[in-house]
């Protein structure tokens, strides 16, 4: 490990330094020793290879230009370094300091790049873990203010950032779990920020005794269960969600905003918003009967089933299980025909798909971020574009999500081949036919049901963005208005 303590003390220096020749250097160096790595090493050389990427990123924060660039050539590998060490087997085995540093990092850069929700997930993970990890508490609370200044709804808003100013209130606290010397260096730029929510709170006269579990979650044992795991699991189209699991997060009260049409339009973005809920709605719901309800006993009475191999899983919940898959995947295609639409971009709609509506191919046969959208400073579109870069296309083979090609893969052969659940996996996978364990496909699918709501929030807060709405609340918190890049705490190093 002392080979491993030295590269981690470089990539320290030469950040410090903000020495880019030496940071990629080191990057390269952390790559090669990933060839004969094993165990923890593994993990530790992807984690110190991310902080050369973050570590150039947070050289450039002040350029504007680079800080809204929408390619991220550093932001990207970032990600995906810091999701590849949390995929080692040996990531479990780390000690719970570094594994949370690790996630704190990626919470940080999700949320810079526009992807709150995701980012929340994480924070959340790093909080479970270790309950006073100062940096994830205050990185957290810097996320939800922030997110709070993209919504439509100012009670809402106003909720969130009571959930940021208790978030805050938790990172100054003397319990408070602080690196050696971090604390000093970003308490008062905290303390600040708290002010300034504490001051709009009590100018609107928010209630911070306020009963979050005071509404109701059905009237049914039936529906209360749904509705708790769906609150657990963070699945309502609702932003409180991502703040609370108390009942007023238990609505799918997200819609579009107040928008405009010329006098010749229709007024038809509504009616696209309410059938991809609907389809998120069934599609979460589909999940939640496979995963928890029995199958009715009659749907396979008197059905004849030839030669069935004992380990294979068959039955109703099996395609309940396929069905919530394939509608949570079908939305993200939907969100690129909404937003091919809205902005204009052109496209023929037989061509749109979620991942292709981003860019176009330069004369030079290179793919680039159409002007259209990259000219947009957009947190909450831009989220949508790098929650795109977690899905595969053959076209685009750059991804931030380790797993992406497999998803469409997964996709591929639910739609076209053969899919089996089995409780037991082995090699006899072919082209035609793939075995897949049920446990790891309901996980798979419910990483993908939430990457569906991501999308649906994020795309109605773009659009928001886009219609200029919201800009007082931004102003009367006191940050930076909706055109200025989320800027979280600097990543974790080795120290």
């Amino acid at each position: 490990m002392s080979a491993l303590t030295d590269l981690a003390h470089a990539i320290d220096a030469a950040s410090d330094a903000g020495d880019e020749s030496l940071l990629r250097e080191l990057a390269d160096r952390c790559e090669r020793c990933l060839r004969s790595a094993t165990g923890e090493e593994r993990v530790l050389l992807r984690y110190y290879q991310s902080n050369t990427h973050g570590a150039i990123v947070a050289s450039r924060q002040s350029d504007a230009a680079y800080a809204w660039n929408w390619e991220q050539p550093d932001g990207t590998p970032n990600i995906l370094l810091l999701r590849q060490a949390i995929g080692e087997p040996a990531f479990e085995a780390t000690s719970p300091t570094v594994r949370c540093q690790i996630r704190t990092n990626l919470a940080n850069r999700l949320s810079a790049l526009g992807r709150p929700v995701a980012a929340n997930e994480q924070w959340m993970r790093v909080l479970d873990a270790i309950p006073g990890f100062a940096k994830a508490l205050a990185s957290r609370a810097e996320g939800l203010a922030y997110y709070a200044r993209t919504l439509y709804d100012r009670g809402h808003a106003c909720v969130l950032l009571a959930a940021a100013l208790s978030s805050f209130n938790a990172a100054l606290d003397d319990k408070a779990i602080w690196e050696s010397g971090d604390r000093e260096s970003v308490v008062p730029s905290l303390m600040q920020q708290r002010k300034k929510i504490v001051a709009f709170l009590d100018r609107v006269g928010y209630d911070h005794d306020l009963d979050l579990d005071r509404w109701s979650l059905g009237s049914t044992a039936r529906e209360r269960s749904y509705r708790t795991w769906c609150l657990r699991e963070r699945l309502f189209l609702n932003p409180l969600n991502d703040a609370y699991t108390a009942t007023i997060a238990a609505t799918d009260v997200l819609h579009l905003p107040d928008h405009t049409y010329g006098i010749e339009e229709r007024p038809r973005f509504p009616a696209y918003y309410n059938l991809m809920k609907q389809e998120y709605v069934s599609a979460r719901y589909r999940l939640y009967q496979a995963l928890h309800e029995e199958d009715p006993e009659f749907v396979m009475r008197h059905v004849l089933m030839l030669g069935n191999d004992e380990e294979q899983s068959l039955g109703h919940y099996t395609e309940e299980l396929r069905a919530a898959f394939r509608s949570a995947y079908s939305i993200f295609d939907k969100v690129g025909l909404f937003l091919n639409d809205y902005f204009r971009v052109g496209l023929n709609p037989r061509a749109v798909t979620f991942r292709r509506i981003w860019s176009e191919r330069s004369q030079d046969g290179v793919f680039e971020i159409r002007e259209i959208l990259r000219r947009q400073h957009n947190w909450p579109l831009r989220g949508l574009y790098f929650l795109s870069r977690d899905l595969f296309d053959p076209a685009f083979k750059e991804v931030s999500e380790p797993d992406a090609e497999d998803l469409a893969n997964l996709r591929q052969q639910l739609e076209h081949r053969f899919l089996s659940f089995r409780s037991t996996v082995s090699g006899e996978n072919t082209a035609t036919h793939r075995f897949i364990s049920a446990e790891e496909f309901e996980h798979r699918a419910l990483r993908l049901l939430k990457m569906a709501r991501e999308a649906l929030l994020y795309l109605s807060l773009a659009m928001h963005r886009e219609e200029t709405l919201g800009k007082e609340l931004s102003k009367d918190v006191g940050g930076a208005t909706l055109s200025t890049q989320a800027r979280p705490m600097e990543c974790f190093r080795r120290r």
